[in-house]
């Protein structure tokens, strides 16, 4: 049966203090410690609440973990933990297994002040270093993406029809305004849809010929808007309108108290379903994204094998990416992407001096998000 395919987004950034924002009573608006966030979380992610809160199907509340590394920046004025790897191995230490685990990313600006947005995706080239070392180090590669304060541009796009094919940025609502500027960048003129759409090469909130797909998700409570009951039945009747399934996101943050709003979101969800008859299942954004475009669970197989002159990659069948991912970490300790060249039908070569070379993986992505990790 056609449902609603729900898929709560958290931006998993860690503490938050310095001169961040404060409510307008002067206390804290976010945890500025991780004791704090990990408490609140720890709530939320307890197998007891999961189940005392269920889907339609009786299937426990699930998350999805949008990870940052804080990196790349020069100045730190909101006093974040600048280390890779900080927030994903403290939200490792929940138990976050029925959840999904992705990539969170904010563009170091040309100034690489830490409280500043950047407007191009061009002014840095953390974006590599933060998935070599996350591919490297923790052996995991994302299949999904969010963008930090939604901001995206067609030169992030372009990036990321390269590397992750999966993106829940698209922030578009009824509040959305043209020419907003960097801190409301709300995604104006793209497709206001409950799933997804192919970009354009040309613009990336138009529906065109990429590979990649963009899915809606909204602020579930900020200043600038909030996920109420009309919208919430607005998807509902959507799907028994259409007897088609639809993907109903929303985001959180991990440095705001998430605990109230979470409650009053399967509220809303749990009346609408009620209300119009049609159920809700609470899912990862790759399984949502799975039901939503009707596939089957179908890794790439991938091989990785040296030669006198670099490194072969032979796949299976052809993933999303053009060409496979490929993170080296050098013997100087630089991490680095080594980018393939085609060799033939689903085949690259990797020219390099592999003396200088003390490990390399290379990650690929199914049509239906799953993802193939190997290395040397």
């Amino acid at each position: 049966m056609s449902s609603v395919l729900v898929v709560h987004c958290i931006d998993t950034e860690g503490p938050l203090g310095g001169d961040a924002r404060r409510l307008p009573d002067g206390t804290p608006e976010f945890f500025d410690n991780w004791p704090d966030i990990l408490a609140s979380l720890r709530e939320l992610t307890d197998p007891r609440w999961r189940t005392e809160h269920p889907d339609s199907l009786g299937n426990e509340y699930r998350f999805n973990w949008f990870v940052m590394d804080f990196t790349g920046f020069r100045t730190n004025p909101k006093q974040r933990v600048a280390e890779y790897h900080d927030t994903w191995d403290h939200m490792h230490t929940l138990p976050i297994a029925p959840d999904g685990a992705y990539w969170h990313y904010h563009v170091p600006p040309e100034s690489r002040i830490g409280d500043q947005w950047s407007e191009t995706w061009l002014s840095s080239n953390e974006c590599n270093r933060v998935l070599v070392r996350r591919l490297l180090e923790r052996d995991s590669f994302p299949a999904a993406f969010r963008a930090g304060g939604t901001i995206e541009d067609d030169a992030a796009s372009r990036w990321l029809e390269h590397a992750v094919p999966i993106d829940y940025s698209n922030r578009v609502s009824a509040l959305s305004q043209p020419n907003a500027d960097l801190f409301h960048f709300n995604w104006y003129g793209a497709p206001a849809i409950w799933g997804s759409y192919h970009p354009s090469h040309g613009s990336f909130l138009e529906p065109g010929a990429m590979r990649r797909y963009i899915y809606r998700s909204i602020d579930l409570r900020s200043r600038y808007n909030e996920v109420d009951q009309e919208l919430v039945d607005e998807c509902f009747r959507e799907v028994a309108e259409t007897g088609e399934h639809r993907v109903f996101s929303f985001f959180s943050h991990d440095n705001r108290d998430m605990r109230a709003e979470t409650v009053h979101v399967h509220e809303l969800l749990s009346r609408a379903a009620q209300r119009v008859g049609v159920g809700w299942e609470s899912c990862t954004a790759v399984e949502a994204h799975r039901r939503y475009h009707g596939l089957q669970q179908e890794p790439v197989a991938l091989d990785l094998s040296l030669t006198t002159d670099g490194y072969v990659l032979i796949a299976g069948s052809a993933p999303l990416q053009p060409a496979p991912f490929v993170g080296a970490r050098l013997h100087d300790g630089r991490f680095v992407r080594l980018f393939p060249s085609p060799d033939g039908e689903r085949r690259w070569r990797v020219r390099c001096a592999t003396e200088r070379i003390d490990a390399i993986a290379a990650a690929v992505t199914s049509r239906d998000g799953s993802t193939t990790i190997v290395r040397q």
